[in-house]
């Protein structure tokens, strides 16, 4: 019999080959270090633990009346609505997500975008069973809504809840889901970040106040599905994947939130947000010639307000395009999102006073905060989009017929955003599909043939836009490659 033995590099003997069947030498078993075996079995029983809380969400939407699964389409919306293949047009769109079982009643969390325009949902449990489910809620500013399964079986299990405000950076995370239509899988990796969703975080939701970011493989399939860690309690629910030049990064809203918007959900039907009224972007993202054209004592940090709407507590209080929000009640805002975290945080009803800076002057008015307005989830346009290929973005001219399909008031100009190139100049601004520009450095644009020669000579620092959505207008920078 052909033996032969090793020796490590301490001079600890390893077991010796045995014989393959042939009679030939095959390799060793090894000596596994205590630390990987508990890690390794830690990774198993969470998710041995966490799957029957786990279900698949196989959605069908129906492609009549424009409506459509973004996530699944062919097409970019704005060519899907007006020039979609006429002999496909009938078929139905699927897609598929993950979810978590909330509580024993039935209802499933999972992300808003899994079942935006869903006509028919089939909840798949881990053991098999489909199971037929309906929309109880969802959230657009969140991105996050509650299904409820129609016949609730009575051996439902409910994923344990976690405390996302306890975890910490560099802790090992599982994330679980039925990525690319496949069944139940497992992914690990750490906590790789965790902070505000504001800067370069752009969350899919733009309530979301906070973020999770992990290095555990997310594929389209995985949103709605949970991030656990090693005590298996689900810490947050997977939304959305972030691919750059150092890789690729998964981000999950935090459960602590998440627990907040559900249960509101299930109550309600609805999320009631306090609404100050503006749209507010980031002023130190504005070079200084952006900034010298705001006015001479313009701050170095706050909320630049670039729109304000009609008849909101904030038009009624005064407040103006232009102002820069510098702190609400007292705490200071460095950034625009710092207004939204201020003010959702504050029950709908309740007065703020809010310091801004308005041509160079110090200035504080009283708002009595209301409830936000329901917004239009839908968006469409369409027709003749032009490629301003240097920034990596399609416009079109903005015609009535868009204006209104965007929800935009009468009368809007400018050109509207078909299309945006994922790492492109316009998408590293912040521009998105369905954005209007209005503006360009402070002067109007009436079209995509004047927003064309607005931009057409390279400018040091890069070019000021006012962009505008149903929601309101924001401020950017739009830099060359």
């Amino acid at each position: 019999m052909k033996t032969l033995s090793f020796v490590v590099a301490l001079g600890l003997a390893l077991p010796t080959f045995a014989d393959a069947p042939d009679g030939g030498v095959v390799t060793p078993p090894t000596v596994q270090p205590h630390e990987a075996k508990a890690l390794s079995r830690a990774f198993a029983a969470t998710a041995k633990a966490v799957r029957p809380s786990v279900v698949r969400i196989d959605v069908e939407e129906a492609r009549g009346g424009g409506r459509r699964a973004q996530q699944q389409s062919e097409l970019p919306e704005f060519f899907e609505r007006f020039f979609g293949d006429p002999e496909r047009r009938d078929l139905p769109l699927r897609g598929t997500g993950s979810g978590v079982v909330f509580d024993t009643a039935g209802h499933i969390v999972t992300n808003r975008h899994v079942v935006a325009n869903a006509d028919k949902m089939t909840v798949t449990l881990v053991d098999g069973r489909e199971l037929t489910a309906k929309v109880v809620g969802k959230d657009s500013r969140t991105d996050v809504a509650v299904l409820k399964l129609d016949q609730p079986p009575k051996d439902l299990v409910a994923a344990r809840l976690g405390n996302s405000d306890a975890c910490e950076v560099g802790e090992w995370m599982l994330a679980v889901g039925s990525p690319l239509g496949m069944e139940q899988t497992v992914t690990a990796g750490i906590l790789s970040g965790k902070g505000r969703a504001r800067g370069r975080v752009q969350m899919s939701g733009d309530r979301v106040r906070s973020y999770l970011q992990t290095d555990a493989k997310i594929n389209p399939g995985n949103s709605g599905g949970p991030l656990v860690d090693l005590n298996g309690e689900v810490i947050g629910i997977n939304t959305l994947i972030n691919a750059g030049p150092g890789g690729s990064y998964g981000f999950a809203i935090p459960i602590n939130e998440v627990r907040e918007v559900a249960s509101q959900l299930i109550k309600s039907g609805k999320v009631a947000y306090a609404y100050l009224g503006v749209m507010v972007g980031d002023l130190d993202a504005l070079g200084p010639e952006q900034r010298e054209k705001l006015g001479k004592g313009t701050p170095a940090k706050g909320g630049l307000v670039s729109d304000v709407s009609r008849d909101s507590p904030a038009e009624k209080a005064g407040i103006k395009p232009g102002d820069v929000i510098t702190s609400v009640d007292r705490q200071p805002v460095e950034v625009g999102a710092d207004v939204v975290d201020s003010v959702s945080a504050r029950p709908i009803g309740s007065k703020v006073a809010v310091q801004l800076i308005r041509e160079g002057k110090p200035k504080t008015v009283q708002v009595t905060l209301g409830e936000l307005p329901a917004d239009d989830e839908e968006l469409a346009a369409g027709g003749g989009p032009e490629n301003l290929e240097r920034f990596g973005m399609w416009v079109q001219t903005l015609t009535p017929e868009l204006a209104a399909a965007l929800g935009l008031e009468p009368g809007t100009q400018g050109a509207v955003v078909s299309e945006v190139v994922r790492g492109s100049p316009a998408a590293r601004g912040g521009i998105q599909q369905g954005d209007v520009i209005s503006e360009v450095d402070r002067k109007p644009v009436n079209g995509s043939a004047e927003l064309r020669r607005a931009l057409e000579q390279p400018k040091r620092g890069g070019f000021l836009l006012r962009v505008k959505t149903a929601r309101g207008s924001r401020f950017i920078t739009l830099k060359d490659r």
